[in-house]
């Protein structure tokens, strides 16, 4: 008993020192300072920030439906009101929107429609348009180009390299090193806080053979923003503004995070920043396959495939109907055609598109809070607002 308390006193003391000695400049000081990840994580990190549109985009305000009192489930057997669920989740804030049309929009728990939310994953989804821009703008060949025709030099650290396609980064089948909890030698910490993402990916050997199997994966996105970046010249945020963002009237400025002021390397696999409302135009450009108001911003062949999947993409430890493509989840009952594309982040950070009935729901949070699927809820208030 008292050698325990020995080495309690003992860790506690050790902790203390290293929490007052650490900078955040350094891994391990980012995560004994930062430690648990949250939505206001925008405010540590160094930022790429993109200016509001000086002509920005409304979607209609129609007349909204008072969804507030409506039921759906918290979990199976059990079903509350909208409205408490929504406060007593940590959501600060939700979105449905049909046919460009406003049916109702809520922020919660201090939280505003100007207030700005870290997407967490959702920027995963996000880099997938911008990977497609990419093709669109022949910087990139093909996602079926392997990795090393524009990064030779990872050969240095793995010879496997030479089988790894970048539609295996898109598809989270890279094979990538990823140990997947939460200690500080673990990857999940390291891709989220390291500030020189460039060198921890050089570092990474592969494990399993590219394309033979789906492991989430964050270093994925990170690589593929690193092909983007050697292709393009500029920053993967920078190129995202120039080509998506400037193009859909962004009502608010927003940001994309970066490892470090030093290194500069764009978060690709979480640090998209954005108000809600203006998330929801992102996934009206999926919606709508690549074309905005006319303007075909992402040619609609690069987007297709999201609505059309095959057994190739099925995620087989979430059921059968759950399929991953392109750094999207896709909900398929049929296993053919898309009945929801959608973006998943941490915390509860959720951008749902159902293509069939022209609908958007994004749900922003602190936390998920306990639900037990907000897919559930989602497609519960779609069927109620047809």
């Amino acid at each position: 008993m008292k050698k325990n308390y020995i080495l309690s006193i003992t860790a506690i003391a050790i902790i203390s020192v290293l929490y007052s000695s650490c900078s955040t400049n350094t891994y391990m000081g980012r995560f004994v300072k930062w430690r648990a990840s949250d939505i206001e994580d925008y405010k540590k990190f160094p930022k790429y920030s993109f200016a509001a549109s000086v002509a920005p985009y409304y979607f209609t305000a129609g007349f909204e439906r008072d969804l507030d009192h409506i039921k759906v489930s918290k979990k199976k057997g059990q079903k509350q009101p909208l409205l408490d669920i929504l406060e007593n989740s940590g959501t600060t804030a939700f979105i449905v929107l049909k046919n460009d049309t406003i049916i109702y929009e809520k922020y919660l728990n201090g939280y505003k429609r100007g207030s700005v939310n870290t997407s967490f994953s959702v920027a995963k989804s996000i880099t997938s348009l911008v990977m497609a821009k990419a093709v669109d703008d022949r910087l990139i060949n093909s996602a079926d180009d392997l990795v090393i025709k524009y990064m030779p030099d990872l050969l240095q650290s793995d010879p496997m390299y030479s089988h790894l396609k970048i539609s295996h980064l898109l598809n989270m089948k890279s094979g990538l090193q990823f140990k997947d909890h939460d200690l500080p030698w673990g990857d999940k910490a390291k891709a989220y806080y390291c500030p020189r993402l460039r060198q921890r990916i050089k570092e990474l050997p592969i494990k399993n053979k590219p394309g033979s199997k789906f492991k989430y994966n964050p270093y994925n996105p990170i690589l593929a923003g690193m092909i983007l970046e050697r292709t393009s010249g500029v920053s993967p945020a920078q190129y995202f503004e120039q080509k998506i963002w400037n193009r859909l009237g962004m009502e608010y400025a927003g940001s994309w995070s970066m490892d470090s002021k030093e290194s500069s390397m764009t978060k690709m696999e979480s640090g998209l920043n954005i108000r809600a409302i203006d998330l929801a135009k992102l996934a009206r450009l999926v919606l709508y396959k690549g074309n905005w108001n006319g303007n075909q911003v992402i040619s609609e062949n690069q987007l297709n495939d999201l609505f059309e999947i095959s057994s190739e993409d099925r995620v087989k430890d979430f059921g059968n109907e759950i399929y991953y493509k392109k750094y999207w989840w896709i909900y398929s009952p049929d296993g053919q055609h898309a009945s929801i594309i959608s973006g998943w982040g941490h915390l509860g950070q959720y951008l749902f598109i159902f293509p069939k009935e022209k609908t958007i729901i994004i749900r922003m949070g602190k936390k998920t809070g306990k639900i037990e699927s907000w897919g559930t809820v989602f497609k519960e208030i779609v069927a109620l607002i047809q």
